[in-house]
């Protein structure tokens, strides 16, 4: 008797969106979590198109902020702040200035406690501005409002 196991896990077309929102004057951003992750680090960066590389190379990427080691429950919970120290205890690339308009927000996380590849989502200042929302929700890159189980959602955790 021949037993066949196969699995696969289904992949979203797009990956998840993070969230955005300003409290404070503050950015704060909502990582798409699933239970079994915890967020150890962010990293902020722009895409310098056509700067200062070698020819063939489309993008540079500069960091324009950087730190690890969760200050709280929460920002491990994939809700923190960018360019606080309240967020995270350990920057090693600290703002200088404002944030550009657009830029990138790059979360490093632990899965079960192995380091996994950070997940990254494009931020747009201007819809975040804009942006009417209620205590628990933040706007995507797209503009959709979202609460942050909503943006949660947008994983598919445990699928196989």
């Amino acid at each position: 008797m021949a037993v066949e196991v196969s699995a696969c896990t289904l992949q979203a077309p797009d990956p998840p969106d993070f969230g955005a929102r300003l409290e404070g004057g503050e950015v704060v951003i909502s990582y798409p979590r699933c239970p079994s992750e915890e967020v150890v680090g962010a990293t902020v960066y722009v895409s310098s198109e056509g700067e200062g590389q070698a020819d063939g190379v489309d993008d540079f990427f500069e960091t324009k902020w950087s730190a690890r080691r969760p200050a709280s429950a929460e920002v491990r919970d994939g809700v923190f702040f960018i360019g606080s120290a309240r967020s995270f205890t350990d920057v090693e690339k600290p703002l200088v200035g404002r944030l550009p308009d657009e830029f990138f927000v790059d979360a490093q996380v632990v899965v079960d406690g192995h380091a996994e590849d950070a997940r990254d989502s494009p931020i747009d200042l201007a819809e975040v501005r804009g942006a009417q929302l209620a205590d628990d929700e933040y706007v995507t890159w797209e503009g959709k409002v979202m609460t942050r189980d909503q943006i949660d959602a947008q994983r598919k955790c445990g699928v196989t």
